[in-house]
């Protein structure tokens, strides 16, 4: 549909909403946030079995236990919060970074333990989150956009 017979029907869809960048955006970022979203909703049940089994494997690395358990205990909740975040596109480029710092954390602890698979693994979700983050401006189908729209 042309941006005129858009305007003519009163639809306020215009092209640039459905543009190829905005579809895009819209399916790796919900395809990550349900991914994201849903490493929380499995772990947030039992947070201090899922930060003990960090805390086990992280047992022959230089770091401090008090701080790996507190990473373990935190790691559910902000997984959650950020998938979600995400899914809904409510502030998205701070989500969006939330979960990118995240990932480097992940990828520091993996790299300390010499898990490469997981590392190239972990790389993958980084890059996700850059280009997702590098495109904000094309995302459409969110609370953001919403908001925007609305002022």
């Amino acid at each position: 549909m042309s941006d005129v017979a858009s305007k003519e029907s009163g639809s306020t869809t215009s092209r640039a909403a459905l543009s190829d960048a905005a579809l895009g955006h819209l399916v790796l970022r919900l395809v990550l946030g349900i991914n994201i979203a849903m490493h929380g909703l499995t772990r947030v049940g039992d947070p201090a079995g899922f930060a003990q089994g960090i805390v086990n494997g992280f047992a022959q690395t230089p770091l401090p236990e008090w701080s790996v358990r507190l990473f373990g205990l935190a790691l559910p909740f902000v997984e959650l919060v950020t998938g979600v975040g995400m899914l809904l596109g409510w502030r998205l480029r701070w989500f969006l970074l939330l979960g990118g710092l995240t990932i480097a954390a992940l990828t520091f602890g993996t790299c300390l333990r010499q898990q490469w698979e997981t590392a190239g693994l972990q790389l993958f979700y980084a890059l996700a989150y850059a280009w997702l983050l590098h495109h904000a401006s094309e995302a459409r189908f969110t609370i953001d956009a919403w908001l925007a729209r609305r002022r």
